[in-house]
């Protein structure tokens, strides 16, 4: 296939599809086990990938892939490296093919496949898909964000107390650990706040207005890729926890639904 970005979001888009529906077809029988503490993975994930890959790289064969599943060490392309030292780079598909795995194993319904098209340190393409809602997010840098081919826009929420907040922790997070404290600075100036178990969808949920704010202090760049882009396409703010600029290679991130409450969430979370 010709690569153009609007193919591109096309094979994304069925990619996707496609994977959500093998996550669907074995959510009761995919078998589970641990990568590391209370980090898991199915069975589920791999087959997921797989198919994945196979429809990316069927229609682009000379584009790099990245999966959570892949087994590969970010710098093995070199993707890894400060932004000042890496050119361009080839367009390089950074997947998950299960965000969410925890919840997917306990059949709680807030799962999601997350696809993104890379180049550089710039998110060109986002596709985000819950298989249980069949909500399909996507973006394409510049022309905006969707839901089901329907525009979406952050909330323009501006004030702490009335703003429902999500929050993602590591697998390994303990009593003194600064998510905690920031946890609990947050709990009590926001008007409400969660941890849905899934960074792509807390993403496209602040996107949609479904969430105010959203942030995170350790992810990998697949959880975030299509997320990042879907994000700031309708209108949000994205940051790390400080305020300033981040990138998908760095684990801090801070969505929220407008400045005034990114300074608010930055002081409550005491960056």
């Amino acid at each position: 296939m010709e690569f153009s970005l609007s193919n591109a979001l096309v094979v994304a888009k069925d990619a996707a599809v496609r994977a959500g529906r093998i996550l669907d077809e074995m959510l009761l029988t995919a078998s589970v086990r641990e990568k590391g503490p209370k980090d898991l993975v199915t069975d589920a994930d791999i087959a997921a990938q797989k198919e994945i890959e196979s429809v990316l790289l069927t229609a682009f064969p000379d584009h790099v892939f990245i999966g959570e599943e892949s087994g590969l060490e970010l710098g093995a392309h070199g993707l890894a490296d400060e932004p000042s030292t890496r050119e361009e780079g080839p367009w390089t598909w950074v997947v998950d093919p299960l965000d969410g795995t925890a919840n997917y194993v306990h059949r709680l319904p807030n799962f999601a496949v997350s696809i993104a098209l890379v180049r550089g340190d710039t998110v060109w393409i986002g596709v985000v898909y819950d298989p249980i809602s069949r909500e399909l997010f996507s973006a394409v840098r510049g022309e905006g964000a969707d839901l089901n081919g329907a525009a979406i826009r952050a909330s323009g929420c501006h004030r702490m107390e009335d703003a429902m907040v999500a929050v993602s922790f590591p697998p390994e997070v303990h009593r003194d650990s600064p998510e905690v404290e920031q946890f609990l600075n947050v709990l009590e100036q926001s008007q409400s706040i969660r941890r849905l178990g899934s960074a792509a969808l807390n993403l496209c949920y602040v996107a949609a207005g479904r969430l105010d704010a959203y942030w995170a202090n350790r992810l990998k760049p697949w959880d975030v890729a299509a997320g990042a882009l879907i994000v700031e396409e309708a209108g949000a703010v994205l940051s790390n926890l400080c305020g300033d600029q981040t990138t998908i290679w760095r684990g801090e991130y801070l969505a929220v639904a407008s400045l005034e409450l990114q300074q608010l969430m930055i002081q409550a979370l005491g960056t």
